[in-house]
């Protein structure tokens, strides 16, 4: 069963049977309890959620990603829609793992700042980070900005560090991974898949398996690879390098 709540943890079963019967973790980004109404504009929310899922697949060793849907950015609605996906209960939660979620996380909320400003300014602000005043858009996604820093706070206690240095580690490294050659085509690729869908909620495998047949996924799967080897294992000094230490 699912729980209807935003970046709570609880525990349930799996929506699909399995032998064992293990309990799951559930995580729910933005989760929903059925389907997001879709006005089929390729907006905002589209890119945002499209976002997610593509951040996600770094991790797909350790996570189920089972459906998307287009966000719904208007403030105070609850159904918000973007991705959902489960991790075995029984396995131990540990920094890393709660720097893969704070990623995917923000990820939502870097797509919708390279959405509004375009990629090629986000390219060329990205140094001034965190001092480019108002180039993380976070309207209506204040509440979802709230959550991903409470996502740092475990990383940033294991490591005695600074919380800004944690999240802000996590912010530029999002950035720098949707300005990869081909990453934000790729982005493109699942926000299109969102928008000409019958369905307000797709099916991740589903999704997957289409990327698949794509020429271009050998090359994109070799960019995950990359990147995950750039950021991790986790370090303190690895995390505290992006702000100077007067910040």
């Amino acid at each position: 069963m699912f729980c209807g709540l935003d970046f709570y943890f609880c525990y349930g079963r799996s929506i699909r049977p399995e032998p064992n019967k293990l309990n799951f973790l559930q995580l729910s980004i933005f989760s929903i309890q059925e389907p997001v109404s879709s006005n089929k504009i390729l907006d905002r929310g589209t890119f945002m959620a499209a976002a997610q899922f593509v951040t996600a697949l770094n991790f797909a060793d350790e996570f189920e990603l089972l459906s998307l849907s287009a966000m719904n950015t208007q403030p105070g609605n609850v159904k918000k829609g973007g991705l959902v996906f489960v991790r075995n209960g029984k396995l131990k939660m540990h920094p890393e793992i709660y720097d893969h979620l704070a990623l995917i996380s923000i990820s939502s909320i870097c797509a919708g700042s390279i959405y509004f400003h375009g990629r090629d300014k986000i390219e060329e602000e990205i140094i001034n980070l965190p001092y480019s005043d108002g180039l993380l858009n976070l309207k209506g996604a204040e509440e979802d900005y709230m959550a991903f820093k409470r996502l740092c706070s475990p990383v940033s206690r294991f490591f005695l560090l600074q919380a800004k240095k944690v999240q802000w580690s996590a912010i530029l490294s999002t950035f720098r991974f949707f300005m990869m050659e081909g990453i934000w085509d790729v982005v493109n690729f699942v926000a299109q898949a969102l928008h000409e869908a019958d369905a307000d909620v797709l099916a991740c495998a589903q999704l997957l398996e289409n990327m698949q047949k794509e020429k271009w996924y050998p090359g994109f799967y070799q960019s995950l690879q990359n990147f995950r080897a750039s950021r991790y294992p986790l370090s303190k000094a690895g995390l505290a390098s992006e702000l100077p230490e007067t910040f």
